[in-house]
């Protein structure tokens, strides 16, 4: 008898299995087609083959407005990439089609000599699109490069090994302590002796550490296989030091002034640590895990959930399922309020300034991608089976 029910509850648990299967790949194959459908086909502000994305300001007016930034793009694209191993071969190659099409975009934010440093905004166009006083200054504000676009773009269009040297370089060039007068202000006293990348490629701008940034240059790095230097240790060690101390938890904002919440930091990190053995990280991960199920517990929007969950999964930790029936229960779900990206005017402020304006919301900018969202659904979909 014993055996008779171990043999109906193993049947029902395998097609239970089976059914949870059949049902994301289904949900992968209209995720991909539908991402696919989202790309920019006209010749408006946006360039053919971009994803519309949208900014608002966190204070008053909101000015809810278009913004042809490359960031968002480049970032769907570098995810795109790094899923299409777990697809099948209908949907690699629409995959590679979405990318194909993104990275013929890139051009049209390229640096304006030609070296291979990418602009947030078009070269030749306007800075913050939209804005009622901004667009009009970019003679005064410019328009810097910097480390999250580049990398990015060179990491989801393959370029070759002569020009990720290049970017290298000027990151070297760029990174804290890299010359006499190139001494970050806007961290922590304990930090500010620590000669890591910067956010920003203009020789000008000021030594600037963003936490996620800091993991994209070395997921950068590590992916192309790039000579190991003194700045890539000391951007590992810089990390694992902001690990350590729980700094994703306890100063989010602070420590990571473009991306802000905890959820996103610890997202940064697991694609760095699931992507490449660094023993200097290895050694927090149950500490991560532990942390990223407390912020999952206290969690209300969906993207949250996801990006968390996906994390988890990175971590080889089980996640909770997330049940998420189809495309449009999720384009109705509170996804549309998510902000991934945020630009906040205060990231170079010395303390105690920069702690101040911060969280001051009148110099705030929230950007929002619908496309990118779906790749973050996309993304835990491919992960989780």
């Amino acid at each position: 008898m014993k055996k008779s029910i171990t043999i109906v509850v193993l049947f029902f648990c395998v097609n239970y299995h089976l059914h949870a299967q059949n049902s994301d790949a289904a949900l992968i194959d209209s995720l991909i087609e539908n991402i696919a459908g989202m790309q920019v086909t006209d010749s408006s502000e946006f360039y053919p083959g971009m994803f519309y994305s949208y900014r608002e300001c966190g204070g008053g007016p909101h000015n809810y407005q278009p913004d042809n930034n490359l960031f968002f793009t480049a970032i769907t694209a570098f995810g795109l990439r790094n899923m299409m191993p777990k697809l099948n071969e209908p949907n690699k190659q629409k995959t590679q089609a979405i990318i194909d099409k993104a990275a013929a975009t890139y051009p049209y934010f390229k640096n304006k000599y030609g070296e291979p440093f990418y602009n947030f905004w078009p070269t030749d166009g306007k800075i913050m699109p939209h804005t009622f006083i901004f667009q009009y200054l970019k003679g005064v504000f410019g328009q810097g490069e910097d480390a999250d676009d580049a990398a990015m773009v060179l990491m989801s269009s393959n370029a070759d090994d002569s020009t990720c040297k290049i970017l290298k370089q000027r990151l070297l060039q760029t990174s804290n302590l890299a010359t006499p007068k190139r001494t970050i202000t806007s961290t922590y006293k304990k930090y500010r002796d620590i000669p890591a990348y910067s956010t920003y490629l203009g020789l000008r701008m000021p030594a600037d550490f963003d936490f996620a940034v800091q993991c994209n240059i070395l997921y950068f790095m590590y992916d192309r296989h790039l000579l190991f230097t003194k700045q890539d240790s000391a951007t590992v060690y810089l990390l694992s030091q902001m690990v350590k101390d729980r700094e994703y938890m306890k100063a989010p904002t602070y420590v990571s002034p473009y991306y802000v919440k905890s959820s996103a930091l610890l997202y940064h990190l697991t694609r760095l640590m699931n992507a490449f053995y660094i023993p200097e990280l290895e050694m927090y991960k149950a500490q991560l895990i532990v942390d990223i199920k407390k912020e999952l517990d206290k969690s209300n929007n969906v993207m949250d959930k996801i990006i968390l969950s996906t994390s988890l999964l990175r971590l080889g930790a089980d996640a909770p399922k997330l049940d998420i029936a189809s495309i449009a229960s999720f384009e109705n779900s509170n996804q549309k309020q998510y902000i991934f990206f945020q630009a906040r005017a205060a990231f170079s402020y010395p303390s105690p300034f920069k702690q101040i304006f911060l969280h001051w919301s009148y110099i705030n900018y929230y950007f929002y991608c619908p496309a990118y969202n779906k790749m973050l659904w996309l993304e835990y979909l491919a992960e989780r089976n």
